[in-house]
C-alpha cells in the first residue's frame, strides 16, 4: 500500500470488511475522505475480498432443514395418542446435504488482511468469526445426523408426555444411534442435565445425558447403543450435577414406542 503509515489504517480494513462497531464506522467515515493511506487500504481491501470471494463457492445451509427433520419425524412409526388419526403421508426424499462455504471465505479474507493491515485489529475479528463459523456449522451437522436418523427405517420414536399430557420431547432410537428433540423443555444450567431412561425394565436404566440451551429447540444427539435401542419405553428427568444418578429423583415425562 502506498502512504505514510495511519493509526487508522486496521479500522480501514475493517470498514472494508463492513465488521466494524457503529462509533468505529463512524470515525473511519469521517477519516476516509482526509487520509489518502487509509482510502488505497479500502480499495486493497476490497480488492483481497473480492477475489477470495470469487474463488470459493458460497452455499447457505438448508433454509427450512429443523423443519425437514421435524416432518421426517412424523413418518417414524409411533404409539398415537386418544383421539388421533395417524398420517399416511410418504416420507420427504432426503436431499445431498449442504456445506456452509460463507464463513470460510470470510475467514479466508480476514486471515489474508490480517497480513495485510496488521494482526492487532484482525485478531479479534478473526477469533469471533471462527467461533461463529464454528457454532453455525456444528449445528448444522448435528441437524443432518438427525434427518437422517429421522429418515433411517430402523428408527424408532418415542413421544414424550407429562402425566397432563403436554408434549415436551421426541426420542429417536436406533441400534447405532439416538438423539432427543426438545420441544419444551427448560434450558439447562452449570448446575444440572437432563437424563434419558430406558423404562422398559422393573427399574429405570440411565441411558444418555443432554443439555438445553435458552432458546433453542434442536436435536441434541445422544450417546447411544444397541443395549438403549432395545427400550421400548423412555423417560426424561432433570438432574442436579452433571451426571446420570442411578435412579431418576423425578421423571418429567415418559413416551412408548409403538410397534413398527
Amino acid at each position: 500500500m502506498n502512504g505514510d503509515p495511519c493509526a487508522q489504517e486496521e479500522l480501514a480494513v475493517g470498514w472494508a470488511m463492513h465488521s466494524l462497531e457503529p462509533d468505529e464506522e463512524a470515525l473511519v467515515r469521517d477519516h476516509l475522505p482526509t487520509c489518502a493511506t487509509c482510502r488505497s487500504t479500502v480499495d486493497a481491501t476490497q480488492e483481497v475480498l473480492a477475489g477470495i470471494g470469487g474463488a470459493v463457492r458460497q452455499e447457505q445451509p438448508p433454509p427450512r432443514l429443523r423443519a425437514r427433520l421435524m416432518e421426517q419425524i412424523e413418518h417414524i412409526p409411533q404409539e398415537p395418542p386418544a383421539h388421533h388419526t395417524p398420517r399416511h403421508a410418504a416420507p420427504i426424499p432426503l436431499r445431498p446435504q449442504h456445506r456452509r462455504r460463507t464463513g470460510r471465505v470470510l475467514l479466508a479474507a480476514a486471515a489474508a488482511l490480517a497480513v495485510l493491515a496488521g494482526a492487532g485489529y484482525l485478531g479479534v475479528r478473526v477469533n469471533q468469526l471462527s467461533g461463529e463459523v464454528a457454532a453455525s456449522e456444528a449445528r448444522t451437522n448435528d441437524l443432518n445426523k438427525a434427518l437422517s436418523l429421522a429418515a433411517d427405517p430402523a428408527t424408532n420414536r418415542a413421544v414424550l408426555r407429562t402425566g397432563t399430557g403436554d408434549e415436551v420431547a421426541v426420542v429417536l432410537s436406533n441400534p447405532t444411534s439416538g438423539a432427543v428433540v426438545p420441544t419444551n423443555l427448560k434450558p439447562t444450567d452449570q448446575g444440572h442435565i437432563y437424563v434419558v431412561w430406558g423404562a422398559s425394565t422393573k427399574s429405570p436404566v440411565p441411558l444418555a445425558v443432554f443439555d438445553v440451551r435458552a432458546g433453542s429447540t434442536d436435536p441434541q444427539l445422544l450417546a447411544w447403543s444397541s443395549d438403549a435401542h432395545k427400550h421400548t419405553t423412555f423417560a426424561v428427568s432433570l438432574e442436579p450435577g452433571r451426571q446420570a444418578p442411578p435412579k431418576p429423583s423425578e421423571v418429567l415425562a415418559g413416551g412408548q414406542v409403538a410397534p413398527a
